[in-house]
């Protein structure tokens, strides 16, 4: 029997613009939109912010030596420039991504070549041809030799960063960037370009961060993280220290070993790797599961990793207070040279594990994380919540410490699987599901809360009713009508869709503030559907055990239950 689960273009409804995101990429989760072109990105943005990731990445944006092809071209750009033939979209399409995505709450990260250029300098732009914007020293790159490792070639000829003139240029196609939306950039390939202590005492990093004299379309100071793998040079990290004077960067020792622990079955035992230094902060870095390098370069070392495991390790990585973390999106092929430019990579993002880790991630803010290993099980806990990870296996029954008595005792239930766990001063006590991962926690941030909330509606009117959450003083505003919410007065109601025609949509909004001065504010959007709408679906398949199972944008089943309706070859069925 052939079963086919089918996403019918029917009505949907509009998407509510409130998701509970971080206030700041800082304090968020990244959603590394890989080799996506930008209007691929504004046409998922809401299944995004709905997964919880408060930031999208993007692949370089600058013009590339092939505009087709391996997804490594855009890692060798012709110049410092824009261009509206480029692969990834026009300069209006990245815009539109920044501008709805603020819209949404959410925050737009460019990727940035700096360290090089194309291989070939024939095409490259011409203001920066000439030999003195370039190092000699060649590809043999000894990485105890922190000269080489600024100096020399990856693959491709190293950019004279120290170079005034390369700097402006690079500080000219940020602010470029800048003026369509972007609000943060990460940096490739950041070991490799020279800090000011070093012997040109280049001026290229704090250049481009903190006399960059820019800010975002949102006002905030531009964000960036850079990647430097492993360390600044072998067996030496003190550098990180200066580097964190002007960005974040990538902990990938970390997220790696976490990755391979869970590859082995079994819960990884330590709590970090850089911030453990004196001289770096958490907030100093970016932690991962797995990157576009170690997936898409040839012999990648996650590439062969089932996705199960990878989420186990994000939710280890991306459960942790104050630190970005990074997710992403998968290529469809695993050959290095088949994932290609402008492909939108794997949807799993938008998965009940994946969702609910940065929900919970969201939702904690600003509370200490305490790191349990034992009896092969991790779990993070936090003042209001936990996520509890095992090592191996699945549908387990668990008691694990509630690591220094960190999480509020009381009942909860798992946002993945629906189940009970109890928390005491000492424990945390329940059944993990089928992915092997649990998330339980209380949002205590202020908000309003409304019943039924965001949908689409077939009825002439729906009543609703909005309560304060968290929160000592709130306003709802509904078709210029304002209500008032207090301690005393902590609900409202009002009707909607007397004057609605079937297909027009209205927008709710909310404010909430809590005791201490927190505000929050957000929306809620409903669409009035017409009752007696109908859709037809055909079948056209040769086989006489076709099923069709169907679901609106609401969730409501359109068909019989699971597995669905039968089909006839070439029959068809209609339904509302």
């Amino acid at each position: 029997m052939l079963l086919a689960a089918v996403m019918l273009s029917i009505t949907m409804p509009a998407a509510a613009t409130s998701y509970g995101l971080a206030p700041s990429i800082q304090e968020g989760v990244i959603l590394h939109c890989f080799n996506w072109t930008y209007s691929q990105i504004t046409n998922s943005l809401e299944d995004i912010a709905e997964a919880g990731f408060t930031t999208v990445q993007t692949s370089p944006a600058q013009y590339p030596t092939s505009t087709t092809g391996a997804w490594y071209w855009l890692y060798q750009p012709l110049g410092f420039y824009l261009s509206d033939s480029g692969p990834l979209g026009t300069s209006d399409e990245l815009a539109t991504l920044c501008t709805k995505a603020h819209e949404l709450g959410m925050f737009v990260i460019v990727d940035v070549v700096a360290n090089h250029l194309c291989g070939t300098h024939t095409y490259i732009q011409d203001d920066l041809k000439d030999s003195q914007y370039w190092h000699t020293y060649g590809s043999d790159i000894d990485y105890s030799n922190r000269y080489a490792i600024t100096h020399g070639d990856i693959g491709m000829q190293d950019l004279a960063t120290e170079n005034s003139y390369v700097q402006s240029c690079v500080v000219s196609y940020l602010k470029t960037l800048l003026d369509l939306g972007v609000d943060g950039f990460r940096w490739d390939a950041a070991k490799h370009i020279c800090l000011p202590s070093e012997t040109e005492s280049s001026q290229f990093w704090p250049g481009v961060t903190t006399n960059l004299g820019v800010k975002t379309n949102l006002g905030n100071e531009p964000y960036h993280y850079g990647e430097i793998l492993d360390n600044p040079v072998s067996g030496d990290n003190s550098l990180f220290g200066e580097y964190a004077n002007y960005i974040d960067f990538t902990d990938n020792t970390y997220g790696n070993n976490v990755l391979s622990s869970f590859n082995s079955s079994t819960a990884y035992g330590g709590y970090a790797n850089l911030t453990t230094l004196s001289y770096v902060d958490d907030d100093n870095v970016v932690y991962w599961a797995e990157s576009h390098d170690t997936y898409s370069n040839d012999g990648g070392s996650s590439k062969s990793v089932g996705t199960n495991i990878i989420d186990r390790a994000w939710a280890v990585v991306a459960s942790r207070n104050n630190i970005p973390a990074l997710y992403l999106s998968r290529p469809s092929s695993t050959d290095n040279s088949s994932i290609l430019i402008g492909e939108k990579g794997s949807t799993h993002f938008t998965s009940a594990e994946v969702a609910a880790v940065n929900h919970f991630h969201n939702a904690t803010n600003g509370n200490p994380d305490y790191f349990v290993c034992e009896n092969n099980i991790n779990a993070i806990c936090r003042a209001n919540g936990a996520v509890i990870v095992l090592g191996s296996g699945s549908n387990t029954s668990v008691s694990v410490t509630n690591g220094g008595g960190y999480t509020a005792t009381g009942t909860y239930t798992d946002e993945i699987s629906g189940n009970t766990f109890t928390v005491t001063s000492s424990t945390i006590s329940g059944t993990v599901g089928s992915t092997g991962i649990a998330v339980i926690y209380t949002d205590s941030r202020p908000s309003v809360s409304f019943s039924p909330s965001a949908c689409s509606f077939t009825t002439e009117t729906l009543t609703v009713t909005a309560t304060l959450e968290n929160a000592t003083s709130g306003t709802v505003t509904v078709d210029g009508s304002t209500y008032t919410l207090s301690e005393s007065s902590s609900t409202a109601t009002f009707t909607i869709g007397s004057d609605m025609d079937y297909g027009e949509s209205i927008t709710v909004s909310w404010s909430a503030t809590s005791s201490d001065g927190e505000t929050a504010t957000g929306t809620e959007t409903y669409k009035k559907k017409d009752p007696n709408a109908t859709i037809t679906i055909y079948c056209a398949a040769s086989s006489s055990s076709y099923y069709m199972y169907a679901w609106d944008g609401d969730g409501n089943t359109l068909t019989a239950a699971w597995p669905g309706d039968r089909f006839s070859a070439m029959s068809s069925t209609t339904i509302n």
